[in-house]
């Protein structure tokens, strides 16, 4: 069996979107689901209804931060629900954290800008230099992540914003301590949660985030692909490439453009294509 509709989070125009469509050409329709929260529940009204009776529909959403560590295996996640007695799969989650951590994957811009490419051993070096610079900053904000209460969402980021991201000017421990103290004493106004608590799952992630760490190693996985992309601002100007999302919008437009078999460019990307094609209900 096939999957016939495939929703993902985003809006009709989103990166996500125009990546699945060049992905998923010829297996199935990609639709845009607007916000991932409560598209699970989405997807099982529609299943147990039987709205789209001729149609097997599941989704796609972004990973996002979470405490599974193990290491990668180019493969999209099974993204199941509990249904009253019932686990039921709805999908996927991508295994990195959301898709600009593809885009920004050297194979992939490579690919997509071709000769326009930055030299790649230099782009390499700004990626993992990048992943150096927000280290500290992802501990804190998957620290954050994890901390979340289902009822009340914790933020888990902090900075100006530059464009369409927020990202700090500062990225050292101390300012992440202080960025965390600050968020949990406005989250603490609405829900009970122990600073103590969080400060200490800060603590534990800062050497797995540091060079050397279990998520420092794949980056590329773990870290915020938006927060990568950001901290390569000034090597992408140099580059001559634009601002990040000038930047991921080239590598989107390359994407759709090519006349290459893109789903190649990354196994993950090959394997979606299989699971989507042969998923049973």
């Amino acid at each position: 069996m096939s999957v016939n509709i495939l929703y993902c989070e985003g809006g009709k125009n989103s990166p996500d979107i125009r990546v699945l469509l060049n992905l998923l050409s010829g297996i199935c329709t990609v639709r845009p689901a607007g916000s991932k929260y409560g598209l699970d529940r989405q997807i099982l009204f529609i299943k147990q209804q039987k709205l789209l009776p001729s149609s097997i529909v599941a989704a796609l959403r972004d990973r996002d931060f979470d405490s599974d560590e193990s290491l990668p295996n180019n493969s999209p996640r099974n993204w199941c629900v509990r249904d009253n007695e019932q686990i039921v799969q709805v999908g996927w989650t991508w295994e990195r954290r959301e898709i600009e951590n593809y885009l920004i994957d050297p194979e992939v811009v490579s690919h997509a800008l071709g000769s326009k490419s930055p030299p790649m051993e230099e782009y390499r070096a700004a990626l993992a230099e990048s992943a150096q610079a927000i280290a500290d900053y992802t501990a804190a904000r998957i620290a954050l992540s994890l901390s979340r209460q289902q009822s009340l969402p914790l933020t888990n980021y902090w900075g100006n914003k530059i464009g369409q991201h927020r990202f700090p000017n500062c990225l050292t421990e101390q300012d992440c301590r202080s960025s965390i103290i600050r968020i949990i004493q406005q989250y603490k106004q609405a829900q009970v949660i122990s600073e103590s608590t969080v400060l200490k799952t800060f603590e534990e992630l800062l050497p797995k985030c540091r060079d050397g760490g279990v998520r420092f190693q794949n980056f590329i996985t773990f870290f915020s692909g938006k927060d990568l992309l950001y901290g390569m601002r000034s090597a992408l100007q140099d580059w001559s490439l634009g601002e990040p999302f000038v930047f991921r919008e080239r590598v989107v437009k390359g994407i759709e453009n090519s006349t290459e078999d893109v789903p190649s460019w990354i196994p993950e990307w090959n394997q979606l294509r299989q699971v989507v094609a042969n998923f049973i209900p």
